[in-house]
C-alpha cells in the first residue's frame, strides 16, 4: 500500500491548485460537496454532517462514482485525548485548548464546546486514512482562517466565510465563518499529530503561504515534531518526487537535542 494520503479541504486556497495532479500518487481523501466536481480525483469522500452525507450517496447511486463514502461510523471512535491528557492540559501541563466557549447569537448565552465530542470531515478524514495504515498525511486546502487572508493585516486572523461551496446547497448562508471553528480544527490536528507520534505518522500541511506565515495560532496547535509547513509549490515538489527540495517550516523547539511535545 502507497503509505502517503492527501486529505483535501474545501478552503478556497486550494482553487489555485490542480487537483488532478494528485491522481495516483496516493490514496486522496475528499470531503462533502467535492463529489460535485472532483469525484473523479478521489478515492474516498468524507463528510459527517447527516444531510451532506445524504447527499453525497444520492449523488453515488446516481453518477456512480467510483469514491468509496464515508462517516464517523468509519472511524475508531476515538476522542482526540492522548494519554496523559487531563481536562485541558497536556501530560506537561500545557494547555491543549479543548474547551472553547462564547456567546450563542439565538440564546444570548454563553455555550460551552467540547472539542473532544466535536467532528469535522477535514479532520475525520484524516483519522480515517491514518487508521487505514498511511504514515504520510498530506492537507491542502485546510485554509482555516477566513478568505483572502492576503489581504489582512499582520497578526490579523479574517472571518470572511472561506469555503469553494460556500452558499450552495447543505451550506447554510453565512457571512462569516463561525467563530469556534479554526480551534476545533487546530486542537483535532494537534491531538491527531500528537496521539499517532509514536507510530512514525507525520502530517505535511500545505496552503498559500499567506495562510502559513500569518496565522498566528500554528505556533501554538503546530508545535510538535511530526507536524511540517509548507506552499503549495512545495506540494508540486513533493508530486515530482522532490521532498529533498522542501524548506519546511516548523513549529516545535529543540532544547539539549531532545524534541519537546
Amino acid at each position: 500500500m502507497n503509505d502517503t494520503a492527501f486529505i483535501i479541504g474545501n478552503g478556497e486556497s486550494r482553487l489555485i491548485f490542480d487537483l488532478k495532479t494528485l491522481k495516483g500518487k496516493g490514496t486522496v481523501y475528499g470531503c462533502n460537496a467535492i463529489y460535485r466536481d472532483h469525484a473523479d480525483v478521489c478515492d474516498f469522500i468524507m463528510s459527517v454532517n447527516q444531510e451532506m452525507y445524504e447527499e453525497v450517496m444520492e449523488a453515488k447511486e446516481r453518477q456512480n462514482f467510483t469514491a468509496e463514502v464515508l462517516n464517523t461510523i468509519h472511524l475508531s471512535g476515538w476522542n482526540y485525548l492522548c494519554d496523559g491528557d487531563h481536562d485541558d492540559v497536556d501530560r506537561n501541563g500545557k494547555p491543549t485548548m479543548r474547551f472553547w466557549s462564547g456567546g450563542d447569537i439565538k440564546t444570548g448565552k454563553i455555550k460551552t464546546l467540547d472539542f473532544t465530542k466535536t467532528r469535522g470531515s477535514g479532520c475525520s478524514a484524516i483519522l480515517h486514512a491514518i487508521e487505514s495504515g498511511h504514515k504520510n498525511i498530506c492537507l491542502l486546502g485546510f485554509d482555516i482562517l477566513g478568505a483572502k487572508q492576503w489581504e489582512a493585516g499582520p497578526q490579523e486572523m479574517k472571518r470572511e466565510w472561506n469555503n469553494v461551496y460556500k452558499q450552495t446547497k447543505n451550506y447554510p448562508k453565512r457571512v462569516n465563518m463561525k467563530a469556534y471553528l479554526k480551534f476545533e480544527w487546530l486542537y483535532h490536528l494537534r491531538q491527531t499529530a500528537r496521539h499517532y507520534l509514536k507510530d512514525d505518522v507525520k502530517i505535511y500541511f500545505f496552503n498559500r503561504k499567506e495562510y502559513v506565515n500569518s496565522n498566528p495560532l500554528l505556533p501554538k496547535f503546530f508545535d510538535i515534531q511530526n507536524i511540517f509547513a509548507g506552499n503549495y509549490f512545495d506540494l508540486k515538489k513533493w508530486l515530482n518526487e522532490e521532498k529533498n527540495k522542501i524548506d519546511w517550516i516548523t513549529f516545535h523547539k529543540v532544547k539539549n537535542n531532545v524534541f519537546k511535545f
